[in-house]
């Protein structure tokens, strides 16, 4: 890891990583495997497998009430040995994985106890691979590919601080938010919706 401060307090860190994994399993059976012979949903030793990447993370003030974040990841899967036939399709999906995910953020003090918070967060489209049993204890699968849709969603806050200490309780600080602001259509490795546009109130202190 590299760490180094670029300006005044913004810091730059950088995270390079490489993986060689020993003994990588993944199901070596696909969907019409599963469905015509259960008995075959056996694990298959990919024997080694390698995962690289690098993380690149920026924060500090702009200027004095106005703070920032942003961080960005890089994550890939390869494998090229001797299970790429007849099961390359199982060593295959390992590279169907996000590759490019990114989080930000931007904090502003618009008065002394007022914080505006407005963050993002993207993750670039890749394809999960579902196997379900239904019913429930039947012993009959149902497998499918679900393609998940790159998204960018934003989510929008105000955090005023009521108070410092209570008595006993200290850090009061009330919440209120937007998640989802524009309300990105996105959804799960299982194919379901992820939340619309959401509001809401939260009230946070300590002891």
């Amino acid at each position: 890891m590299l760490t180094r401060r670029i300006w005044k307090d913004i810091n730059l860190k950088v995270d390079f990583s490489y993986y060689e994994i020993n003994d990588y399993v993944v199901s070596a059976s696909d969907r019409d495997y599963i469905n015509e012979a259960p008995w075959s949903r056996r694990k298959l030793n990919l024997e080694q497998v390698v995962k690289e990447g690098v993380e690149l993370e920026l924060n500090g003030h702009i200027f004095d009430p106005l703070s920032f974040y942003v961080s960005y990841a890089y994550t890939d899967w390869r494998y090229h040995g001797p299970h790429m036939a007849p099961y390359g399709d199982a060593a295959e999906k390992l590279d169907d994985r996000a590759k490019h995910r990114v989080n930000a953020g931007l904090r502003y003090n618009l008065f002394e106890k007022t914080l505006l918070l407005l963050d993002y967060k993207y993750q670039e489209k890749q394809i999960a691979y579902v196997c379900e049993e239904e019913p429930e204890g039947s012993d009959i699968w149902y497998c499918y590919d679900n393609p998940m849709a790159a998204y960018h969603v934003f989510d929008f806050g105000i955090e005023q601080t009521l108070f410092k200490e209570f008595g006993f309780i200290k850090d009061g600080v009330l919440k209120l938010y937007v998640n989802n602001l524009f309300d990105e259509k996105y959804e799960n490795s299982r194919g379901y919706s992820m939340t619309d546009r959401t509001y809401g109130v939260a009230l946070s202190f300590e002891f």
